[in-house]
């Protein structure tokens, strides 16, 4: 009850701020468990059915080595994917719209999920990470669905949030078949919070078997696009978030007197930022290109120095021809953005000291010389440079960041293997 009231204020709150910001969409009325005719059509026509929930960006792109594994092994299941934010389902759709439906993750009200489920019909739910909804958990039980949390992990920010409600979350997390977590402090924190230890295994990260993307195209077209020569030094900043933008911008102004032929593109974290990056590079006394508008003949030259990935989806490309990628979020206390995506494909990589998102991924990184750790705008400056001054090194931390992912992967396996069971 008192979650149902608590869950009400913050919906009263959140679509205001909603609709404040830009962010109703057309879809929005399948977080209340509405669908268009065509989509409540193919929900009805149910098989069995699987439902991964995956929150945003980075969850959906652990799907990559997840889904097709599903459909290998169970053919006969249909599979549905949702989403809470616009950027996830952007790229949910992108990527999966042949093998999967996908839809928008119902509000956690129990009207709303009683009619998602009604729709849906799940054989099994699927949350990735530590997607804990109340009265879904509470609908699924009620009818019998199992459900498994995978790739699950409990941070060092919400474990603190998470032993205030302890008493109630130890009777939400009863609900849950399995809980597949990515390391041993992640398993010892879940059930400190109240999880069945019988029903918890380490499973290790999925996002370590991600695999280079098939659509990346060759690097020429890449670099064409991009309008960068094969000789240009290109520093990629993915994923950024508000306050870093400024160093980079700063520590690009240093590097250029050194490398002329250095061009920097950032990729902000969240896409509705912008044109406030625009207004920050034109602050500095510099130019800027929007990637989505740089074949335009009115961008000058100057411009290009600095690009703006304004497009979802298109980040690995940056990445596969990258001469250095900084992973953001790890100068503010974000706490970082995931570093495998640079990893696999092999690039020199850097972050800041905010990793704590990723500290099992940070520490085999570092330890295996796969990644550069800076503490401020003066040690990124003087590491790139020694990157840029040095192939050898490049190549080094870039073969190694590979080897890393190749020594970690199987999690996706380990957890399919528990699906199975729970199916059967």
């Amino acid at each position: 009850m008192l979650y149902d009231i608590g869950f009400l204020i913050f919906s009263i709150i959140y679509l205001p701020a909603l609709i404040f910001k830009g962010k109703l969409h057309r879809e929005f009325p399948e977080r209340f468990g509405r669908y268009d005719p065509a989509k409540e059509r193919m929900l009805l026509s149910g098989r069995d059915r699987i439902w991964i929930q995956a929150v945003s960006v980075g969850e959906v792109a652990v799907c990559r080595s997840l889904i097709p594994l599903l459909k290998e092994k169970f053919p006969a299941y249909d599979i549905v994917v949702s989403t809470i934010t616009k950027a996830g389902n952007d790229l949910a759709k992108k990527l999966f719209s042949k093998d999967a439906v996908i839809i928008y993750f119902p509000l956690d009200f129990g009207f709303t999920v009683r009619r998602a489920v009604k729709y849906i019909k799940p054989s099994l739910y699927i949350m990735i990470e530590t997607e804990i909804w109340p009265n879904l958990l509470k609908e699924l039980s009620a009818n019998s669905i199992p459900s498994v949390m995978i790739n699950g992990r409990i941070s060092d920010r919400s474990i603190g949030k998470y032993r205030l409600a302890k008493p109630f979350l130890k009777n939400v997390l009863s609900k849950i078949s399995a809980f597949c977590m990515q390391d041993a402090i992640d398993a010892e924190r879940v059930i400190s919070l109240g999880a069945p230890p019988d029903r918890v295994k380490v499973t290790g990260n999925m996002k370590f078997d991600l695999i280079a993307p098939a659509n990346i195209g060759a690097p020429d077209a890449v670099r064409r696009s991009l309008g960068i020569n094969e000789e240009d030094l290109l520093l990629v900043a993915g994923s950024t978030h508000e306050g870093e933008e400024e160093v980079l911008i700063e520590a690009f102004k240093e590097l250029v007197i050194d490398f002329p032929k250095l061009r920097l593109l950032i990729a902000p974290r969240h896409i509705d930022r912008v044109s406030g990056i625009e207004k920050a590079i034109s602050r500095s006394g510099l130019g800027s290109a929007r990637v989505s508008g740089l074949n335009e003949s009115r961008i000058t030259n100057d411009e290009r120095r600095i690009m703006i990935l304004d497009t979802i989806g298109h980040l690995n490309e940056a990445y596969s021809v990258a001469t250095a990628v900084f992973v953001g979020g790890s100068l503010v206390r974000h706490g970082g953005q995931n570093p495998l995506e640079p990893a696999v494909l092999g690039r020199a990589m850097l972050f800041g000291p905010h990793m704590f998102n990723f500290k099992y991924i940070t520490k085999a990184l570092l330890k295996e010389g796969a990644a550069l750790q800076v503490a401020d705008k003066e040690d990124l400056v003087k590491n790139l440079k020694m990157i840029f001054r040095e192939p050898l090194k490049r190549s080094s931390l870039g073969g190694n960041a590979k080897r890393v992912i190749e020594e970690n992967r199987g999690a996706t396996k380990k957890n399919l293997e528990k699906i199975s069971e729970i199916l059967r």
